[in-house]
Parts: C-alpha cells; sequence; structure tokens
C-alpha cells in the first residue's frame, strides 16, 4: 500500500506533463525514387536537418519510378501512397520530384491540404502549380554552369550533344535547354532510354562534337526486359567508349566516372521545402509562399578521368575534386 502511494503521484505528475505537450504535427513525405538512390538520400539529409529538434510525426512513402517506370507503376504507387496519406491524416504533404508531382501532387491540387514540392525540373505551370495550397521548390539544372565548367576545364570546347535518360528529369531540363542562348554550339539533343541508341550516339558524336553533356541515365534499359540497367554500367560502358569530356547535371555522374559536374544537391532542395513546411505549419498559406529556385550551384571534378583524358586541371576554378 505504502508504494502505491509513493509511485501514484509520480504517475499523476507525469500524465499532466504529457498532456500538456501539443500534439506532434504530421508530414507526409512522398519520394518519386528509391531510398537507396543517392539523390534521395541527400534530400532526406536535407529534412532532417531542417527538422531536428521540431516535434514532427514523419511517415516517408517511396515511389521506385526510377528502376520501375511504366505508367501502370506509377499509378499503382499513386494509389498506395494516396491511401496511406488519407490513413495518416498529415498537416503538410511533401512530394519530391516530378514523379511525385505528377501522380500525387496534382491529386491534390485545390484541396485543403498543404503540399510543398521540391526537385521539380518542369515549371510549375507544366502541373497546374501554384494553387492556394500548394508551393514550392524548383530544382533548374544549372546548364550555363555546366558549359561554363567543361569550357574552362578545356578551352577548346566549341561544340557540344546533350543525352540523357527518358524522363521527366530529363524531359523537363531539355525544355529549358533549347531556351537558352549557350556560349557553345549545339549538335544534338537526345533522349532516349534504349541503350543501344545510347551507345549508337556516344560512338557517333566521337569525331562530331568536342564534349558531351549529360544529364540523368536511371532509366536506360537494355534489349532483354522493362526494369532499368543499373546506372553505374551505363556509365562504365560510356567512358570505355568515348574519348570526350563529359559535363553532368549531377554529382553521381562524377563518382561513376564521368568528368566534371555543375549541380545543385539534393539537400539544398530537401532543406529548402522543409523550411517551407515550417512556415506553413506555423500558420503561414501555401498561397503566400513563394516558390524557390535556389540559386547556388555546386561544382566537383573527377581527378582519375581528367588524367584518362590528358586534361590538366586549372588551380584557379572554384571546385571540389574526387579522386
Amino acid at each position: 500500500m505504502k508504494k502505491l502511494i509513493i509511485v501514484l503521484p509520480i504517475l499523476i505528475a507525469a500524465s499532466m506533463i504529457f498532456a500538456g505537450q501539443p500534439a506532434a504535427k504530421k508530414v507526409f513525405v512522398v519520394f518519386s525514387y528509391h531510398p537507396e538512390f543517392s539523390w534521395d538520400i541527400d534530400e532526406n539529409k536535407g529534412i532532417d536537418d531542417v527538422f531536428a529538434g521540431h516535434n514532427l510525426e514523419l511517415e516517408r512513402f517511396y515511389m521506385d519510378t526510377k528502376r520501375k517506370t511504366s505508367p501502370e507503376w506509377k499509378q499503382a504507387m499513386a494509389d498506395k501512397a494516396i491511401a496511406r496519406i488519407t490513413a495518416f491524416q498529415p498537416d503538410v504533404l511533401m512530394v519530391f520530384d516530378d514523379n511525385a508531382c505528377e501522380w500525387v501532387a496534382k491529386h491534390y491540387a485545390g484541396s485543403t491540404l498543404p503540399v510543398v514540392f521540391a526537385g521539380m525540373n518542369f515549371e510549375p505551370a507544366h502541373y497546374g502549380f501554384p494553387t492556394a495550397n500548394i508551393t514550392g521548390v524548383v530544382e533548374h539544372i544549372p546548364l550555363k554552369d555546366m558549359v561554363e565548367l567543361v569550357t574552362e576545364l578545356v578551352p577548346t570546347v566549341r561544340k557540344v550533344a546533350f543525352i540523357s535518360d527518358d524522363s521527366p528529369t530529363s524531359s523537363g531540363t531539355d525544355e529549358r535547354l533549347l531556351s537558352l542562348n549557350l556560349s557553345v554550339e549545339i549538335l544534338e539533343v537526345v533522349a532516349t532510354n534504349d541503350f543501344n541508341e545510347w551507345k549508337a550516339k556516344i560512338t557517333a558524336w566521337q569525331d562530331q562534337v568536342d564534349a558531351i553533356g549529360l544529364f540523368t541515365y536511371n532509366t536506360i534499359k537494355d534489349t532483354k526486359g522493362t526494369v532499368s540497367m543499373p546506372p553505374a554500367k551505363v556509365m562504365q560502358w560510356t567512358i570505355e567508349n568515348s574519348k570526350l569530356p563529359e559535363f553532368a547535371s549531377f554529382d553521381f555522374a562524377v563518382k561513376d566516372g564521368a568528368l566534371c559536374s555543375a549541380y545543385k544537391p539534393g539537400i539544398q532542395q530537401g532543406r529548402a521545402a522543409a523550411e517551407l513546411v515550417l512556415k506553413i505549419l506555423s500558420g503561414a498559406s501555401p498561397a503566400d509562399l513563394k516558390i524557390i529556385d535556389p540559386p547556388e550551384s555546386v561544382r566537383i571534378v573527377n581527378k582519375a578521368r581528367a588524367r584518362q583524358l590528358g586534361i590538366e586541371i586549372p588551380k584557379d576554378i572554384d571546385y571540389r575534386i574526387i579522386e
């Protein structure tokens, strides 16, 4: 009986403290790709950096649309995401990259659920955004920075070609590319998911251009199936069969072996989107929050590829070197 008398006040005090705490706000996050994809890893780091210390309950959902690309798969995963969102009842929905924007965020346009997008390569108007409940962060590939970097490394570059997989990420970038006034001549812009066509283009360009621009190459397929090839294999073939410098739009291309990249980090996208979410949770309306286009890009150079191509890396360029 004495034990009960001692413990009961403690339990009562603990329950009072707990009852006084506000309930955690709920945020549901939909990623277009898969948890192991380096871009999604970086986006998550950005989210976690900003949300650290805040009373939030997060649920994450991955659509896995880099490895599986059919419309049927995307629709099935969108349906699963929407069902999970309905059950979770979030205060804010976050969606990352174009497939989540297309297949999930558009479903909530005009609803009462606040939505924050990030990693969007198409212009927001492509999806009918912004709306009263939707705002976010665009990911404009720094095309001029890409060209500037490769011409600083290789001043003789005058004519280039661009190649990518045929995905929403690349399609949004291709639209912008053709509208820019760049300092080089563009021979051709190719988007393909056919590995044989990829190889044929890389081979044909060897005597036609001075450098090759690379966007994403994550949805390339060989002749055997519908599942995307490991991207590293696409890059391995490319660097083994090309004598031309590559300038890419993502750091993972340089890590896979390409010469250089000017890119906007995924962590930057995650942070900017998470900051918008906190503003909404503090009472701001999405309609009053302007869409963000982070201006900063990061430059990275592959020293081993430079050595292989016989390129001397200048000492006065602002970049990060990987071995």
